[in-house]
């Protein structure tokens, strides 16, 4: 799965169009050279994004009234900063320093700092046991 990335510079045109795409909660801010400078969370600019089925620009008249002030925003004045993980990282550490920073993701990056992919609490957190049922107690029955 790749990360869905628009550049500092790019406008909020291409971005919700990003989004659209992809639809995905979150966006990487990345610079020329793809290192992760911040990310977009969709749900931190409800007037820019809403809806039941995934992402699209929202209609309403206070909606379009804030995004014609922002319309010429561009990526870099909406980002904020990131949670930004080591590649090599335990999952024990990714999931004390995602749950630290109060974050749903974070983003996975080489040594170079460039953006490789994501990772969420639940990705971190081991699978259940496995249940188990027993042999057969009697005839037709299963012991649960």
């Amino acid at each position: 799965m790749t990360v869905p990335t628009v550049g500092e510079r790019a406008g909020l045109q291409h971005l919700v169009d990003v989004v659209e795409a992809s639809r995905a909660s979150h966006v990487a801010v990345v610079d020329e050279f793809g290192r992760l400078l911040g990310a977009i969370d969709t749900a931190d600019h409800p007037d820019l994004f809403a809806g039941v089925d995934g992402p699209r620009v929202a209609g309403t008249p206070r909606h379009r009234r804030r995004r014609h002030a922002r319309r010429h925003a561009a990526a870099g004045d909406l980002m904020a900063d990131a949670v930004v993980v080591g590649e090599a990282w335990s999952p024990a550490r990714v999931a004390h320093t995602l749950t630290t920073a109060g974050a749903d993701v974070a983003y996975v990056v080489d040594d170079l700092g460039c953006v490789r992919g994501t990772v969420t609490i639940r990705q971190c957190r081991p699978a259940p046991a496995a249940h188990t049922v027993p042999k057969e107690a009697g005839r037709d029955q299963v012991r649960v």
